[in-house]
């Protein structure tokens, strides 16, 4: 039997990014997730994860760069914040569909002339467009997940609120 262990994650540099952002590939989350508090410079989210670490073992050497079927994945909440964020700019997202279901695709960063980026980019081309003064960020699982968990039912209308996990 595997044991699982909560995922708690610290973001300093790009390479602690990108581990994140393998974490958190094909998560799914809602522009209604999401919050900017400014006074506090603090971007956060809540996202439902692929448990990625549940995957089962490829036991085809033949098919070793094939990756794991998502839909047949257990899932589990996260959040993701991101400290030193100065603006929050969101790009071919909809905010008037706060429920509306979206896939995440990767995290990255960029630099700026004398700060950085970091770019959450959803499938589809939508993007979350953070301004930092520093890579400071973590992602940690919010809940163990029962014994029993289920892989989710597809939402009715590609709605967050539809969805089943």
């Amino acid at each position: 039997m595997t044991v699982y262990a909560a995922l708690k994650l610290r973001a300093e540099d790009d390479e602690d990014l990108a581990i994140i952002s393998a974490c958190l590939r094909c998560a799914l989350t809602s522009l209604g997730e999401m919050a900017y508090d400014r006074e506090a410079r603090r971007f956060a989210a809540i996202l439902v994860r692929p448990l990625w670490e549940t995957a089962p073992p490829k036991g085809d050497t033949d098919k070793v760069d094939e990756a794991p079927d998502v839909a047949a994945l257990k899932r589990m909440r996260a959040g993701l914040h991101f400290d030193h964020v100065s603006a929050v700019r969101f790009r071919r997202l909809d905010r008037s569909e706060p429920n509306k279901l979206l896939h995440l695709v990767a995290i990255v960063s960029a630099s700026l002339s004398e700060r950085f980026a970091i770019i959450l980019s959803f499938e589809g081309g939508g993007e979350v467009f953070l301004e930092v003064d520093k890579i400071r960020g973590q992602m940690r699982d919010l809940d163990a997940p029962p014994e029993n968990i289920q892989k989710p039912d597809p939402p009715q209308n590609g709605s967050f609120e539809d969805a089943k996990f």
